[in-house]
């Protein structure tokens, strides 16, 4: 039976002096390993005030419930799921201070995340949101690549709206997922459905790096790398190394033609190597 070792892992948030909102962890004797991108607050209210940020409160909240909560035998990654978000609720209705049925849909704290489970002689993946895997061995990625690309082309589009303008558009576009019952990490586990888990062979030495989207932004939008360009980078430089790649790019005039909400975003990642 295959397991892993942690080889490098990197939580960089956007805001120097801030905490973020990105979380990763992992659990060897699960055989589990996750991160999870909080989505940045869209409004003033704050349900959750001891926390930074209502973000940083739900990512912290499901790491925290993967950590105490391992998969049983057989288990799917939905039912899982349902299983650490009905945890997540429940604390989420002892700690906030502001009923959560008052709460309009755009102020529901959600996160992004990808998890993984090594079990038997493959490595599984699953997600809900925007978070990828990159395995190293091909280049290739795992997770809603399409998705990312959309968003990028979608923002290119509105190249002329204001900062405003956009964060307009995004908050409107969370209350509509919210309605539509859009599935997420979050307070609502009756809603989760998971695509069909990504199966990939645990062989000893297969690399793979989890990642938000933040991390990602080295591919969409910047497009610095391609994937098997990024999986060589990351087995040259580390992750701290293209951390700082990264920083050092969202400084520069290129990244200010790019239309983003946050010039620069919460980046987190963490490298698995199988045994």
């Amino acid at each position: 039976m295959s397991a892993f070792e942690i080889i490098e892992t990197i939580n960089s948030p956007g805001t120097p002096g801030k905490g973020g909102d990105d979380r990763f962890g992992f659990d060897p004797g699960a055989g589990t390993a996750w991160v999870l991108d909080g989505a940045t607050d869209v409004t003033d209210l704050t349900p959750f005030p001891r926390a930074e940020s209502g973000a940083a409160w739900v990512a912290e909240a499901t790491s925290n419930a993967f950590m105490a909560l391992s998969p049983d035998e057989g288990e799917t990654a939905r039912a899982y799921f349902q299983r650490a978000l009905t945890a997540v609720r429940k604390r989420a209705a002892g700690e906030t201070e502001i009923a959560l049925n008052r709460l309009p849909g755009e102020a529901w704290p959600i996160a992004s995340g990808i998890w993984a489970r090594v079990a038997g002689e493959e490595i599984e993946f699953s997600w809900m949101g925007d978070c990828m895997a990159l395995d190293l061995s091909t280049g290739d990625f795992i997770g809603p690549v399409q998705a990312a690309k959309d968003e990028t082309d979608e923002l290119q589009g509105k190249a002329d709206y204001t900062r405003d303008q956009i964060w307009a558009m995004v908050r409107e576009a969370r209350r509509q997922s919210f309605d539509a019952r859009k599935p997420i990490f979050g307070l609502r586990p009756e809603v989760v459905r998971v695509p069909a888990p990504v199966m990939r062979p645990a062989c000893s030495g297969a690399g793979f790096v989890l990642m938000s989207d933040g991390f990602y932004r080295l591919i969409e939008p910047y497009r610095l790398y391609d994937g098997p360009g990024l999986a060589e980078a990351i087995s040259n430089k580390g992750l701290a190394g293209l951390i700082a790649e990264l920083r050092a790019f969202e400084t520069g005039a290129v990244e200010r033609s790019i239309p983003r909400v946050k010039s620069a975003d919460d980046a987190c990642a963490l490298w698995l190597r199988c045994f």
